[in-house]
């Protein structure tokens, strides 16, 4: 049997982000500056750009959203989502450490309102909340501790 177009799922937009990880296993979110998403929280993370790698995309978002240079470890996975509209985006996601001597900026941005560690518990209370942006970002998470704890 040949799968033909009509098992095809096509995206509307292809994101990537990490997941950035201290010693403590708490993880770096970034708070959301603009509307409709205000407040919420969620991976440094952003639209792949024409002709850019995912992995590129993943590094340059961390240092747009969260002010840091970061190296990329394990691909987590890829998740795909779906819009309020309907359409889907296919996000990737890595595991990422912060450079040494990099520390995470406190000023916040056009984009971004404030960026801060959270344990798993802490993020648990966040997310059950409403103050995580996506379930992805849990997602992603905890595949991560599962990975660190490895």
């Amino acid at each position: 049997m040949q799968f033909d177009e009509s098992y095809t799922l096509f995206t509307t937009a292809r994101a990537a982000g990490c997941v950035i990880l201290d010693e403590a296993r708490r993880i770096l979110l970034v708070q959301q500056a603009k509307d409709p998403f205000r407040g919420l929280w969620h991976l440094p993370m952003g639209t792949i750009e024409e002709g850019e790698r995912p992995e590129d995309a993943a590094v340059r978002e961390a240092l747009e959203e969260a002010g840091v240079n970061v190296r990329l470890g394990a691909f987590l996975n890829t998740y795909l989502g779906r819009y309020s509209d309907g359409g889907l985006v296919q996000r990737f996601v890595w595991e990422a450490e912060i450079l040494p001597g990099e520390t995470v900026p406190e000023v916040p941005t056009e984009e971004i309102m404030a960026r801060r560690w959270f344990t798993h518990p802490e993020f648990l209370e966040l997310y059950q909340a409403g103050q995580v942006r996506m379930h992805h970002t849990r997602l992603a998470f905890e595949e991560a501790l599962q990975h660190v704890g490895q």
